[in-house]
């Protein structure tokens, strides 16, 4: 009875040694940097932004992946889409985004 209960608990050890490198796997975790995604040409192009301030811009949006910031992105008609920490907004290529703002604190109105 000992060995048994020996050998299953040997075995399941040795099932969690093998399980935990999948676990914590670079590849699974998300990136803190936010990730504009616009038209260009007729590809879509990515601009990686990795600290905060305003960003002008005149281009067609795809979406943004928020990353851990916060922030608005505003368009040409001067509607300003909010945004908070990992979130994607889709942007639908209209109208034209011509800024994007990256809060250094948490926004307001992601609390």
């Amino acid at each position: 009875m000992v060995k048994l209960l020996t050998a299953i608990g040997t075995l399941g050890m040795a099932a969690a040694i093998v399980a935990a490198p999948a676990a914590a796997s670079a590849s699974q975790t998300a990136s803190s940097d936010l990730k504009y995604y616009y038209e260009c040409g007729s590809s879509i192009c990515v601009k990686t932004i990795t600290t905060w301030g305003f960003y002008s811009l005149n281009s067609y949006g795809d979406h943004l992946y928020a990353g851990g910031w916060s922030g608005y992105v505003r368009v040409s008609t001067g509607k300003k889409i909010y945004f908070c920490d990992w979130q994607t907004i889709q942007l639908q290529l209209e109208p034209k985004v011509t800024e994007i703002f990256v809060s250094r604190l948490k926004a307001s109105w992601c609390q």
